[in-house]
């Protein structure tokens, strides 16, 4: 799952990971879950609709949320994105819990498709700074400052 742990102004761990964004703007427009209204594959999404879909819709206000009737058609939900390209889960025969978790798994992601790297990633340059290792003992290294006006 592409959900990450958020951290909270307190600086501690929030169990529950924050909507996905990029530079502050949050990639997910809008969602949309078609259904049928009496097809037997859809009874799942008709009762997210019925017991759920507000409380998510309040909690998430800036999510555009649109249902969508479609008869002899499967269940999907539609995830719209900033960047344009629609995500589309199939969830027929699923229970409210893993719609639910449908809609958590499209908010907390940005949109982009998942590339996989075929080499490892290297650099010419490396860090100059070398590798960060916490036990070095800052505290009993000694530092010169030298000021220089020009």
């Amino acid at each position: 799952e592409q959900a990450r742990e958020a951290v909270q102004r307190s600086g501690n761990l929030s169990r529950h990971p924050q909507p996905m964004s990029i530079r502050g703007v949050r990639q997910l427009k809008g969602l949309t879950l078609r259904y049928c209204d009496w097809g037997g594959s859809s009874r799942g999404a008709r009762a997210f609709i019925q017991d759920n879909l507000i409380e998510w819709a309040t909690k998430n206000p800036a999510v555009e949320i649109e249902t969508v009737i479609k008869r002899n058609h499967h269940p999907v939900v539609i995830g719209e994105y900033v960047i344009g390209e629609p995500k589309v889960i199939n969830v027929e025969n699923e229970s409210v819990e893993n719609i639910m978790k449908e809609f958590q798994r499209l908010r907390n992601s940005s949109g982009r498709k998942m590339t996989r790297l075929k080499k490892p990633v290297l650099t010419r340059t490396p860090s100059i700074q070398g590798v960060w290792n916490p036990t070095i003992p800052l505290q009993r290294l000694e530092f010169e400052v030298e000021h220089q006006t020009f």
